[in-house]
């Protein structure tokens, strides 16, 4: 991975040469700071306003794709006229686009059996939080009470070692996340979008593991941005931390002006 700064200027004039620019952004531990609960993240105004005038840039279209149900992640940022994309892809609505994949409808049953189950093992004052997003549901443990460390981590460990045709679990930033085998995910929700825009130029930004696969999706043919370094990660390039990518939204809003003039 290479820092994205030191890189800086052959970047912006890539930026500003592409027809069309998608830049896709996740939310959490991007475009906003990881909260101790889920409800507790906000994004910033000046983040708002910088996504806003971004979207206003010369060709630009935002995407901001997350592992968020789709209402919830519409209603934080608050901006018409972007894509959104919730449950890690799954489901995407934007200007004169809507999709859902077929395939994860079938699994809200087993969804929501598995969320029952977690949620009377372990009851908020566990410190455990789990989101049913219909779709796909997410375990978090940021907030785990130690006398409950055993029977929480014993519990997740039969569950992911169940045989279950549907579901696959996938971990992250202290959470582990339920998502219906073989769905779309965030590299699946890049690419169909791009190519219903027309194939324009990717760009993707992202901290977490979910992240990865739009990295993946996009190697050799897009422009890829870890928040945060990581030994390992499919993306090109990092910035230091959180509080960078205000930074980076902005400086691609004035490549694609001085591109557009």
């Amino acid at each position: 991975m290479k820092s994205f700064w030191k890189y800086s200027d052959s970047l912006s004039a890539r930026l500003a040469a592409a027809p069309g620019l998608l830049v896709t952004l996740d939310f959490d531990g991007t475009l906003a700071a990881l909260a101790e609960t889920p409800g507790q993240a906000r994004l910033e105004p000046e983040f708002r306003s910088a996504l806003k005038k971004l979207a206003a840039a010369p060709g630009v279209s935002v995407f901001i794709l997350s592992g968020r149900a789709l209402p919830g992640v519409r209603r934080l940022v608050g901006l018409r006229g972007l894509y959104y994309g919730g449950n890690h892809g799954i489901e995407i609505k934007g200007p004169g686009f809507a999709w859902r994949d077929k395939g994860a409808l079938k699994t809200r049953g087993l969804v929501a059996g598995i969320v029952a189950d977690l949620q009377e093992r372990f009851p908020p004052g566990t410190g455990v939080l789990v989101e049913n997003k219909v779709f796909s549901a997410s375990v978090h443990y940021r907030n785990l009470k130690a006398a409950y460390r055993r029977g929480f981590f014993g519990r997740m460990k039969v569950l992911q070692a169940a045989r279950n045709a549907g579901l696959k679990w996938r971990g992250g930033h202290k959470v582990f996340e339920l998502l219906p085998r073989g769905a779309a995910h965030k590299g699946d929700a890049v690419s169909l979008l791009a190519g219903q825009l027309g194939g324009q130029f990717s760009m993707a930004v992202g901290d977490d593991l979910t992240d990865e696969d739009m990295f993946k999706a996009l190697a050799g043919c897009g422009l890829t941005v870890r928040v945060g370094r990581k030994a390992g990660s499919n993306a090109g390039y990092f910035l230091a931390g959180q509080g960078e990518v205000l930074r980076l939204l902005r400086f691609i809003a004035a490549a694609r002006e001085r591109g557009g003039k």
